[in-house]
């Protein structure tokens, strides 16, 4: 008898935390969004956004973008409820999520991975408004950004039954806030080409999910910088021409080296269409004048 209650205690001790981390259910969360994000009574505010982080792993995509993207975005950035300390506490529990389980594929680890870093973008955001990150702060998320374009190796855009995964596009879109930021040094911009040209060498197929127009407008953020310099785009442009021009010496082509020059012209293009449709001023004209140059000798 006695053997038989300690197991059921057993039991019943085990099942307490997955009880406790399993937090609130969709119901919860869809509520929160009918009633234009208003936070419920008896709510912590703070610990809720703590939980939104928690469902960036979640495999149900409904829980992790339509609700838990949306509610953190409108909470943080739109509606500023938060303040430095908070923010700072959300950035280093994203950070951790970006680089979790770093350099695997095909599997649900992906989904923290990529939506810790679109969540990060919000904060990214949410700093040009409300400065809140240290130069630390900002360096060492710049640095988790450009290493897991380094290292990611699930490329997947859409999944089917558990949405989009999409690890490629979000980092670029906090690298696109990130390129906006008053911190960023020239030797960070160059940081950013060489990490997104890098990206691009290293993806064996074409990108079909818009991957590539999100890493031009990352890309943008840099060019349309006051103290931008066009030669942080001299060596990969050097490289893509040297590349192109490899790929017709032999009879046969090989078929990895032309996938990579795709990718980057397609970027390139989409680069260039952004540009064209600022005003002349915003891009120095010897930029532009290099981009179209370099997009006329690839075709």
């Amino acid at each position: 008898m006695n053997q038989v209650c300690l197991w059921i205690l057993f039991v019943f001790v085990s099942w307490l935390p997955a009880v406790a981390l399993a937090g609130h259910d969709t119901t919860f969360w869809k509520q929160i969004r009918a009633t234009k994000f208003a936070v419920p009574p008896n709510e912590s505010l703070e610990k809720l956004a703590l939980e939104l982080i928690d469902l960036t792993g979640n495999a149900d995509h409904i829980l992790r973008d339509e609700c838990g993207y949306e509610i953190f975005a409108t909470w943080v950035y739109r509606d500023h409820r938060f303040n430095g300390n908070q923010l700072e506490q959300f950035r280093k529990k994203l950070l951790s999520g970006m680089v979790f389980q770093l350099g695997r594929a095909e599997d649900d680890s992906v989904f923290r991975r990529s939506f810790s870093a679109l969540y990060m973008s919000v904060l990214a955001a949410e700093d040009l408004q409300k400065p809140f990150l240290s130069a630390d702060a900002f360096n060492e998320t710049l640095a988790t950004a450009l290493q897991c374009y380094a290292n990611e190796k699930d490329l997947r855009g859409y999944v089917p039954k558990k949405g989009w995964a999409h690890a490629t596009a979000h980092v670029a879109d906090l690298l696109k806030f990130l390129a906006r930021n008053p911190r960023l040094s020239l030797d960070d911009q160059k940081r950013i080409v060489v990490g997104v040209s890098q990206r691009c060498r290293t993806v064996p197929s074409v990108f079909t999910w818009a991957e590539d127009a999100r890493i031009a407008a990352a890309l943008l953020s840099v060019v349309n910088r006051k103290d931008f310099n066009a030669s942080i785009f001299d060596g990969w442009f050097q490289g893509l021409i040297a590349e192109y021009k490899e790929l017709w010496k032999g009879p046969n082509i090989d078929t990895a080296a032309y996938v990579s020059v795709r990718i980057q012209t397609n970027v390139l293009v989409y680069l260039a269409a952004k540009i064209d449709a600022q005003k002349a001023e915003e891009v120095p004209k010897p930029f532009r004048d290099a981009l179209s140059a370099i997009l006329a000798q690839i075709d």
